[in-house]
């Protein structure tokens, strides 16, 4: 035999070799991996859009719907307010039905404010129609439109001077707001006092009584109302949960939020080469950033429909972390590993071309 074709023995028992491995039954493990996101199981938030109107989300991770959305909305010209109860702090433990805070509508309070004092007089007034006044009750109402009008005067003369130091930037907005609020109520009560002192000088007839009857009850229906708006305004929790803080305010803003982390929902794309190997006996598992501790969580759904992230068609895969430990944070980014059973030599190598060379 040549010394040429002594040279290709070594290669040709490698080549048999090689050969005869695919048709043994030896197994090795076939896994992929891909980045994943954590989210927490039921996440609420409150926020405010770019046009600065508040609005609420209930977003369950596990399913993707929106399962409560509350917007609200207030009337041009109104100040909207938000106040924190007491007890809010960042990553404080939080349950179902809490009050976490309060909207508050400038408009609303103040014509709460206004209808509470005009169903006073009212209610007076059809009173002393009823009964018939006495020189001291036309007195007493007199003096009290004499201080109303000079309460008016006063407040007056205070608001136009704040509003030309309000527009030459020499005071600050609220106490422009509270000349302003001041001057409204003293004209309300202005007209409030000449209107009782008016009725008790004309006296009262049958019809006077039910007109002022039908006005108490109008005005009971809006406060009712108004009153009703004011509670849909409480703040409370949906769920049970952590509250986190939000601390960077960019201009579509998340003010608050409250995660539910019993469980933890995995969200990882998956390159579409993979989809014909993907299956809920796959296993997943991954280390969490900064420590040697292992998690593994359990596939339970795949999205029917392919997306493109950075120039590759994916699909994603969610799975459930149950019992998840305390150092897992919703928004961390996990390298993920998909282990599935061992499969042949053959069959691995069969899987790697074929995602490989497509």
């Amino acid at each position: 035999m040549s010394y040429r074709y002594k040279k290709l023995i070594p290669l040709a028992l490698l080549l048999l070799i090689l050969g005869g491995l695919f048709f043994l039954p030896i197994k090795v493990p076939f896994s992929f991996q891909s980045m994943g996101l954590l989210n927490p199981s039921k996440k609420w938030s409150l926020r405010t859009d770019l046009d600065g109107n508040f609005y609420s989300e209930l977003k369950n991770f596990q399913s993707g719907v929106i399962e409560q959305s509350t917007s609200y909305r207030f009337e041009r010209g109104d100040i909207a307010s938000l106040f924190f109860s007491k007890e809010i702090a960042n990553n404080a433990s939080i349950f179902k039905n809490d009050t976490i805070g309060m909207l508050s509508s400038r408009l609303v309070e103040d014509r709460i404010q206004k209808l509470e004092s005009e169903m006073l007089v009212w209610e007076q007034q059809l009173q002393s129609r009823k009964s018939g006044e006495k020189e001291a009750v036309v007195e007493e109402l007199r003096q009290k439109l004499i201080y109303a009008q000079q309460q008016f005067e006063l407040t007056q003369k205070n608001f136009e001077r704040s509003q030309i130091l309000f527009l030459d930037s020499l005071i600050a907005r609220d106490r422009f707001e509270s000349a302003e609020t001041e001057f409204i109520t003293a004209k309300t009560n202005i007209e409030i006092a000449r209107n009782s002192y008016n009725a008790v000088l004309s006296g009262a007839k049958p019809a006077d009584i039910k007109l002022v009857e039908e006005q108490i009850l109008a005005s009971q229906k809006e406060l009712q109302f108004l009153e009703e708006t004011r509670q849909k305004y409480v703040l409370l929790s949906p769920l049970s949960g952590k509250l986190v803080l939000n601390q960077y305010l960019p201009k579509e803003v998340e003010y608050i939020s409250i995660i539910d982390t019993t469980e933890f929902i995995l969200y990882a794309p998956v390159k579409f080469h993979y989809k014909p190997y993907l299956s809920y006996d796959l296993k997943i598992d991954f280390t969490i950033p900064g420590t040697d501790e292992t998690v593994q969580a359990t596939i339970f759904d795949f999205t029917e429909h392919v997306e493109i992230i950075s120039s590759n068609q994916v699909i994603f895969v969610k799975a459930r972390i149950s019992d998840p430990p305390a150092s897992l944070i919703p928004g961390l980014s996990v390298k993920c590993k998909f282990a599935g059973e061992p499969v042949t030599l053959r069959e691995y190598v069969k899987r790697t071309l074929d995602i490989f060379l497509r």
